[in-house]
């Protein structure tokens, strides 16, 4: 059962990177669009229209959607300086309940957000700038996003029991 999940863990991972390597195209999209925002006003006194605007919609589509990807990698900061100390069996259980509150968490957010996401679309809310385009979208990248990242800490929560129990103990992951 450990080595089916452990495919299904690592698949999910591989869609996270894609992810991952959508918002490093936002970024790099965002970046050009700066600069010619900025050559623009500088060589012809004309910012290049709804510069603003898009980059505010591409920030969101940026950490939103790359959250899930950061806790895969185990990069989001982590405080250890109490639960080093511990036995390592309670460390584990601790790991595992802080995994479970955070899916919660996020879930709840997901919840949320759907919400948020939903109201915008009804009303037909839109960004209103030098461009106008519509809200919803946006709105519903930070419930995808959010959805990713609850499902990233339940299967994190799962592996690590996994680990805990030694069925994973060829992956090398530490509490």
């Amino acid at each position: 059962m450990a080595q089916g999940f452990e495919r299904l863990y690592r698949a999910y991972v591989r869609l996270l990177t894609w992810l991952g390597i959508l918002c490093g195209l936002i970024t790099f999209a965002i970046m050009w669009l700066i600069d010619a925002n900025a050559l623009m006003r500088k060589l012809f006194n004309t910012p290049v229209p709804g510069a603003f605007e898009l980059t505010e919609a591409g920030l969101v589509l940026i950490v939103f959607l790359s959250l899930a990807y950061t806790q895969s990698r185990r990069g989001h900061i982590r405080v250890t300086l109490l639960t080093r100390h511990l036995p390592i069996g309670l460390q584990h259980a601790l790991y595992i309940a802080v995994l479970l509150v955070g899916a919660a968490f996020f879930a709840w957010c997901a919840y949320a957000a759907f919400g948020y996401a939903m109201r915008s679309y009804s009303i037909g809310e839109e960004e209103w700038g030098q461009i106008r385009f519509p809200i919803w979208p946006v709105k519903m990248a930070i419930f995808v996003g959010t959805v990713l990242l609850s499902a990233q800490f339940l299967l994190d929560a799962l592996r690590h029991c996994f680990v805990a129990l030694g069925d994973l103990s060829a992956i090398g992951e530490d509490p």
